[in-house]
């Protein structure tokens, strides 16, 4: 059944969500290299630290998402 939704392009609440983190910190990672080729290394770490933070969200999200699915039922 989830070739099927993969297939039409369905996507449940946690995809989505996990598609807008993933696309917000691509901005960021941008957004500090750009700050940092300007030689604003202060505001390029502020971006550098806000992208590490939704990559850690990124990452317990996942690990929760598989934990979950690994359950006997």
């Amino acid at each position: 059944m989830s070739w099927i939704k993969r297939l039409f392009g369905w996507k449940t609440t946690e995809e989505r969500e996990l598609d807008r983190l993933r696309k917000k910190c691509e901005k960021l990672q941008k957004k500090g290299f750009d700050a940092q080729r300007n030689g604003n290394l202060r505001l390029a770490g502020e971006y550098y630290q806000e992208a590490q933070q939704i990559e850690d969200k990124i990452i317990e999200l996942t690990t929760n998402a598989t934990v979950g699915t690994n359950e006997p039922g």
